[in-house]
């Protein structure tokens, strides 16, 4: 069965991909045979003229006009197109703007009408344009030399939540300041190239350095790793958009999933657990011994009536409340298709930070599992970030799991034996009636 579901997979992803091939292939063979009928058209019409056949060149004429404008219409743009994403590719660190094509644009025809003409005051108006470039393209460079960055990051960061970043600029030249400066990061995430803006510092001293707080918005978990910036001016006429690429050392920052309110009927769901009560001292509420007072005991358990029949300051114990404890466990396998899976898989994650957020808010000892990966119990905020890590950093699998590997990952996952003072919620992608009964029996199921 699952060969065959295979096989189909294959066989939809030819299908899908084939559409694409063919239409690529159509669309050269097109543009080919207009140009050729372009260049066909063209030297019938040098043939006719020699042959002193007017009419045929003026048929021919036409026709090679017509070629042309087709060539214009559905051949160039593509081209254009294409070629501009190849140019993007290079990244190259000279990027010309609206105004510095068409400063160029008037460069190129002042340079051609001085040619022609030989006007002494077209040549005078060219060199300005020239002087003007060497300028715009001096004064930028000038304004992104000796230039650091330095960014600080928050140590904890949630997805969907702004945080805030330290960015600063040092500018170690000794009387050059620099001026309408571009800062962003560069990073991986997910394993393609991004940037992010990081700050606009319009003016820096010469030998000083600049701060300035930026608020960044991370969108999803993960781990982003910055490898280094990337410095731009557009000073000072904004014609081309001059750039410095920076390296750094590889830093990463993992960017938490961001817990949320859970419902209420999760809120009552360990409400017995940890309420019976140990022969052994603690903080309960049932009277476990009297004993003489010591100097670091409140004075609020001071018994005063036995403290009068001693002639002694006499203190209360009372009995101990066993720990609670909570096993969140998050099923990352996929059991089942669906569309949805990238949706529902996120879906867990957030449920598995909200739940450990909310139950180590309530002081109880919390684990963490993510499949047959199991974790430590614990409790505090350090317990808190290192499960939001795990979560952070957990990869969402992309194949359905069979039959006979998905049962044998319960017995993995929730051994038979039971373990004391346990609570354990289920979070799976599990259909209903898949769970074996054992785990349906001993935990509280979450489908996702």
């Amino acid at each position: 069965m699952n060969q065959r579901l295979e096989k189909a997979r294959s066989w939809l992803r030819v299908a899908d991909f084939w559409p694409k091939t063919r239409r690529a292939w159509v669309q050269a063979m097109a543009g080919s045979a207009l140009v050729l009928g372009g260049i066909l058209m063209a030297v019938l019409t040098a043939l006719a003229r020699r042959w002193g056949e007017p009419e045929i060149a003026r048929l021919a004429a036409i026709a090679s006009l017509v070629f042309v404008a087709l060539i214009i219409i559905f051949v160039i743009p593509p081209l254009f197109r294409s070629a501009r994403a190849e140019i993007a590719l290079f990244d190259l660190p000279v990027r010309v703007g609206a105004g510095g094509w068409l400063f160029l644009t008037l460069l190129a025809v002042v340079a051609f009408a001085a040619a022609n003409t030989g006007n002494n005051l077209l040549f005078l108006i060219f060199s300005a344009l020239v002087s003007t470039l060497f300028v715009a393209l001096a004064a930028g460079r000038m304004a992104l030399r000796e230039l650091q960055v330095q960014a600080r990051f928050p140590d904890h960061i949630f997805a969907g939540e702004s945080a805030p970043v330290l960015v600063a600029l040092q500018n170690s030249k000794r009387l050059w300041p620099s001026v309408s400066v571009f800062v962003e990061a560069r990073a991986v995430f997910e394993r393609k190239m991004s940037r992010r803006a990081l700050g606009y510092f319009v003016y820096v001293p010469a030998r000083s350095r600049v701060e300035q707080r930026s608020e960044q918005l991370f969108d999803r978990r993960g781990r982003w790793k910055v490898i280094g910036f990337d410095l731009s001016t557009r000073f000072p006429f904004g014609f081309f958009r001059l750039r410095r690429r920076l390296h750094a050392r590889d830093v990463e920052i993992i960017i938490y999933p961001k817990p949320e309110p859970i419902g209420d009927e999760l809120h009552l769901l360990p409400m017995a657990l940890g309420q019976s009560e140990t022969a052994r001292r603690g903080t309960g509420h049932d009277l476990y011994s009297l004993r003489d007072y010591q100097p670091h005991d409140s004075l609020r358990y001071v018994d005063w009536k036995a403290t009068a029949r001693a002639r002694r300051l006499i203190v209360r114990e009372f009995t101990a409340e066993e720990e609670r404890r909570v096993h969140v466990l998050f099923d990352i396998m996929r059991r089942e298709e669906g569309d949805n899976w990238s949706q529902r898989f996120e879906r867990g994650v957030t449920l598995a930070a909200s739940l450990v957020a909310h139950f180590i808010a309530e002081r109880m000892e919390v684990r963490l599992s993510l499949g047959e990966e199991r974790g430590e119990y614990g409790r505090g905020r350090d317990h808190l970030y290192a499960c939001l890590r795990r979560l952070a950093l957990v990869e969402m699998p992309e194949r359905t799991v069979t039959a006979e590997a998905g049962a044998g990952s319960w017995q993995a996952m929730v051994p038979p034996e039971k373990e004391d003072e346990e609570y354990l919620i289920l979070l799976t992608s599990a259909p209903h009636g898949s769970i074996p009964t054992y785990v349906w029996r001993r935990s509280h199921v979450i489908h996702v």
